[in-house]
């Protein structure tokens, strides 16, 4: 394939945006493109001489004002090209820029220089409009734009001034339905063609090239490409990953759906707190407690006085898991009554008979202690539930990254958890799983865990590293491990 394809390649998947099943209802770009982060294609060559695989993937997204941007990686014969796309506030899809190898796009460049450089288009190319039909929807955009990119060369630097001009030309049609590839049969389909007609050329060496091509793509309903055409070539999907959700034929293994151990006990404040609390004039309403497993703790209540009611309170900070089982609360925070600051604070060590926490409410030199009435949990039985893990990537190759949602429970206190794993099939057929849990959220470790397996019968859990309220529980003191284990 010619580095000329490569970039209309590019500029055609940029311009991909989604279409309906039934040509003559209107459609919204939206529907046929899923591009969330992480969102990846594979696929493989079903007629032509091309390349054997494309490998498609979202590799950046964010918002802007005048819509959400992404980004999308495309190797293609051992050249990286990338575009922008934005799904803009209005409904419609364009092509913000596409990022090039200036030295294969422009042959003649001395030295063989190193640049890479973004084409920002401005205005951006309009892909699909916020409602379009299949069968009479074509929109052609003259492109006169122009970019500067500095090239490394062996004696120096070089800025080099690159204009680009033509057109590109999006049409949309109805696409044969099924469409049938290795990843399944899809029924809710649209065909998007992408006809290319630019020329870059720069004066500093006098170098230009003209790229005019044609893609093809066929765009399944929240699946994204199904089918993609180059040159003489066809492209079909073999699997991917959309939203978190596999498409396709992936090898499947055994795998753990819950987890349990047995860890010198905790105390979880989590939920905790009994209700209102009183001292003097002040009550305090409506108290809430929460205990986090990467150990942060904050306490919210509504303080009502004679002389003044419905004043929020909201106090926070650390409070940690001791090696002797305790937990030490050190939490504090302040509000305004009156143009006054008063100032709370929380500094006790908690053990498992505790049933207060000691709330100091200070204003300048006056003080007053009010008794929270908690119920700690203590307990040291961990258990982890898994709603079962699904491929997050769709790379060939011998490690494959998976994620699941699920829950982790102290005791009676169950938290919200995101399962991480990577599987790594070695050549005698046994597998290596490595975990990674994680509060939903926060990107803090609470369990580490390493299995072996060929089978749902030989699967054993091989360590076990847990850290709960910012301690690290050693591996002499985790016991009593158990692992469900499903086939899959």
């Amino acid at each position: 394939m010619t580095i000329r394809r490569a970039i209309v390649l590019v500029a055609c998947l940029a311009a991909a945006p989604r279409a309906s099943a039934q040509p003559t209802s209107p459609i919204s770009p939206a529907d046929y493109l899923p591009l969330a982060l992480g969102a990846q294609w594979r696929l493989e060559r079903v007629a032509g001489s091309g390349q054997s695989k494309v490998f498609l993937e979202v590799t950046d997204v964010n918002v802007a004002d005048t819509g959400t941007r992404y980004f999308i990686d495309i190797p293609v014969e051992d050249v990286h090209l990338g575009m922008r796309l934005e799904l803009a506030t209005d409904g419609s899809l364009v092509l913000r820029a596409i990022t090039v190898d200036l030295n294969e796009l422009l042959d003649d460049l001395p030295l063989d220089p190193s640049a890479t450089a973004e084409v920002m288009f401005t205005p951006p190319v309009l892909l699909g409009a916020p409602s379009l039909v299949p069968g009479s929807a074509m929109t052609e955009t003259p492109v006169n734009t122009e970019f500067t990119a500095e090239v490394d060369t062996s004696i120096g630097d070089v800025d080099v001034d690159v204009q680009v001009k033509g057109a590109m030309t999006s049409t949309w049609d109805p696409a044969t339905s099924p469409t049938v590839t290795p990843a399944g049969s899809f029924a809710d389909v649209v065909a998007l063609a992408l006809d290319i007609a630019l020329t870059f050329s720069e004066d500093e060496f006098d170098s230009d090239t003209t790229v005019n091509e044609r893609l093809s793509f066929v765009l399944g309903r929240d699946v994204g490409f199904v089918q993609v055409g180059i040159g003489d070539s066809t492209y079909a999907l073999e699997r991917a990953v959309v939203n978190g959700v596999p498409i396709g034929d992936f090898p499947q293994y055994e795998d753990i759906v819950g987890l349990a151990f047995t860890i010198p006990p905790v105390i979880s404040l989590d939920g905790r707190a009994l209700g209102d609390a009183a001292s003097g004039d002040i009550v305090l309403h409506d108290v809430r407690l929460s205990h986090t497993l990467y150990g942060k703790a904050q306490l919210d209540a509504v303080l009502d006085h004679p002389s003044v009611t419905g004043v929020p309170v909201s106090i926070h900070g650390p409070a940690k898991a001791r090696a002797d089982g305790r937990l030490k609360v050190d939490i504090k925070g302040k509000t305004v009554v009156f143009d006054q600051k008063v100032k709370f604070h929380v500094q006790q060590i908690v053990d498992p008979t505790t049933t207060t926490l000691e709330l100091t409410a200070k204003l300048k030199d006056a003080q007053v202690v009010i008794p929270i009435g908690i119920e700690p949990v203590v307990s040291g039985d961990v258990r982890v539930s898994l709603d079962g893990f699904v491929d997050q990537s769709a790379e060939p190759g011998k490690e494959r990254t998976l994620a699941s949602d699920g829950r982790l429970s102290i005791g009676e206190v169950e938290y919200p958890i995101v399962a991480k794993e990577k599987l790594k099939v070695k050549n005698d057929g046994s597998r290596a799983h490595t975990y990674k849990i994680k509060p939903t959220g926060n990107d803090t470790l609470v369990v580490h865990a390493e299995a072996t397996s060929t089978s749902a019968a030989d699967f054993t859990i091989t360590k076990v590293k847990p850290t709960f309220f910012k301690r690290a529980v050693p591996k002499k003191d985790v016991s009593g491990i158990t692992a469900e284990v499903v086939q899959p």
